[in-house]
């Protein structure tokens, strides 16, 4: 796996976001780095974890947010649900590839065993071929033009990226595009991203740093937002979701020095995942 100094990785982001060089970043990631590059190598468990959703509760119309380059989770839950849902996905930028999402569909069909679809070319391949709309540049705010209720949001690997303010901006909007009791079945990663490409950083190196001082490493093109999963906890039930479901993930070792603005004697800071089910009251 290709590997940089995460302070590294940060000043050639800074620059890349000072000039809005979006388009350079993704063939970077797609061509030097490779990190865009489809590696899946088996069926992701939140994956799993919002197809029970969907199940359990008889969704059929689902909204994701942030869903990324290649589509991969989408692309599971059609085969999945044999085309019996419709998936509307919205992303702040349009980063849909259409290599990407051919490569995904190749090994997710071969991982959950069923033939093969035919490639995407065009967007509208998308709705035809997959019942998926996807739309971007897309702000959830615009999402209530489309006059459509749904049963359930889904999203997995976005919220950390947000920042606190955003995050209940799409709480708030979420309450009145779902339908009465509609659900939110959310996937978060609470590592340290740049620990991904930095083997020599730990998985929550950016603990060590007070709020003050981590804002000179953020970046706007891999934000780290630092909650924790009790801080969502609390988020979504301060915005008036009930929650049904929720699952801690691995607790990684606690990193040395770790700042006090972090609670150090609950488990829940050290956690690297959480997987979390509300409904809106």
């Amino acid at each position: 796996m290709f590997q940089i100094n995460w302070k590294i990785k940060i000043f050639i982001y800074k620059i890349l976001s000072v000039f809005k060089l979006n388009k350079i970043l993704y063939f970077i990631q797609k061509k030097i780095t490779r990190r865009s590059i489809v590696n899946i190598k088996e069926l992701y468990h939140y994956w799993e974890y919002h197809a029970e959703n969907i199940h359990k509760f008889n969704s059929t119309k689902i909204l994701e947010f942030g869903a990324g380059k290649s589509l991969d989770q989408n692309i599971f839950f059609n085969y999945k649900f044999d085309d019996k849902i419709e998936q509307t996905v919205i992303d702040i930028d349009n980063m849909l590839d259409f290599d990407l999402f051919n490569q995904a569909n190749k090994k997710i069909s071969t991982l959950i065993g069923k033939p093969k679809k035919n490639d995407v070319n065009i967007i509208g391949d998308l709705k035809n071929k997959y019942k998926i709309q996807y739309l971007a540049p897309y702000p959830i705010e615009k999402v209530k033009s489309l006059n459509l209720k749904f049963d359930l949001c889904v999203s997995s690997n976005t919220l950390e990226h947000l920042a606190v303010i955003e995050i209940k901006n799409i709480l708030l909007n979420l309450k009145e595009i779902l339908k009465e009791g509609g659900l939110i079945s959310f996937a978060i990663d609470y590592s340290d991203h740049f620990s991904h490409t930095d083997n020599k950083i730990g998985p929550l190196n950016f603990l060590r740093y007070q709020n003050k001082n981590w804002k000179k490493y953020n970046t706007s093109y891999l934000f780290h937002n630092r909650l924790r999963h009790q801080d969502y906890r609390k988020l979504f039930l301060e915005n008036g979701y009930e929650i049904i479901d929720e699952k801690l993930g691995t607790i990684a070792e606690k990193p040395k020095n770790i700042s006090k603005e972090f609670d150090q004697d609950n488990k829940e800071t050290f956690a690297l995942w959480g997987l979390f089910t509300g409904k809106t009251k």
